[in-house]
């Protein structure tokens, strides 16, 4: 009869264990407190700083994440740094941030407040590109110029020619085709998304008249491979010329004996089967008084149109 009164008598004892038992594991579980006044200290046309105060309870803080709620981007920040800036900002946009905190076993705390600002509209334009022309022949340019920097995106290029314009995209070398014996006005702009410009020095261009009569050397080692079954990949060496400078001799790419493309300076190029079977490539090299190379031909068998 003892045996079994005790027995009973420590049957509370041990649920109360057990009831106390899950408490004790929650606690180890618990997440960090959030932390607060996420505030804006500084910011510019295209950036902010932001601060907020370390949580003052809870587990060991491994890193803090900002998260900015207009793109769903995340920056990570080790403490006990509690500030962040954000730059590259889109002009005249929304922007919201709030921040939390993660422990060193993964957990996250609740986010703190959160914080908006408008980025004000952009109306800066990118630096001023200065143009050169290394090389000016009797029917093309060689123009370049130094590279535009913007304070919130890439800029894009159009070349002006006497008024008239020509998009290179965000290049900063061109070769241009012209007439001979012809006098240019030459400038470059420099463009940024929101259409803020600037405008290079102008270049005064007097093109001479053709009266170079030896030809560039054919392209060499031509090579062709077949792609996707109807595009033929061609590369070759660059030819070489008694006045026009690699980068200004112009390419012309035929296909079973039709003309398909041309590029300047370019060492390789896409052209595509015009029918089934073998097709028969073709490069020419061109200077810029006219004078043609010897054509580089390849052939690529086993090819049909797209």
């Amino acid at each position: 009869m003892s045996v079994r009164r005790v027995a009973r008598t420590a049957i509370p004892a041990l649920l109360a264990l057990l009831l106390v038992a899950p408490e004790a594991g929650a606690a180890a579980r618990s997440s960090p407190a959030a932390p607060t006044n996420l505030r804006i200290t500084a910011t510019t046309s295209s950036s902010v700083t932001l601060a907020w105060n370390a949580p003052k309870s809870g587990s060991a803080i491994a890193y803090y994440t900002v998260l900015e709620k207009s793109t769903w981007t995340h920056f990570t920040v080790k403490p006990p740094q509690t500030s962040f800036t954000r730059t590259r900002l889109w002009p005249n946009i929304n922007h919201a941030w709030v921040v939390y905190a993660v422990d060193t076993k993964g957990n996250a705390s609740a986010d703190s407040n959160m914080v908006t600002y408008r980025t004000p509209a952009d109306v800066t334009p990118p630096s001023t590109p200065t143009l050169s022309a290394p090389f000016v022949g009797p029917t093309r340019v060689e123009l370049d110029w130094t590279d535009s920097v913007d304070d919130v995106s890439g800029v894009s290029y159009t070349v002006n020619v006497d008024g008239s314009q020509v998009p290179v995209g965000n290049l900063s070398h061109a070769v241009l085709p012209l007439a001979q014996s012809t006098s240019y006005a030459v400038s470059v702009t420099a463009r940024d998304r929101w259409g803020n410009a600037a405008t290079s020095n102008t270049l005064s261009i007097a093109t001479p008249a053709a009266d170079n009569t030896s030809a560039p050397t054919a392209p060499g080692n031509l090579i062709g491979s077949e792609v996707s079954g109807c595009e033929g990949w061609l590369s070759w060496d660059a030819s070489t010329d008694d006045v026009d400078p690699p980068s200004v001799i112009r390419y012309d790419a035929y296909v079973n004996g039709k003309f398909d493309s041309s590029a300047f300076g370019h060492t390789s190029s896409i052209v595509y089967a015009t029918q089934n079977g073998t097709n028969t490539f073709t490069i020419v090299a061109v200077d810029s008084s006219g004078n043609e190379s010897p054509p580089s031909t390849v052939e690529i068998p086993n090819m049909w149109l797209c």
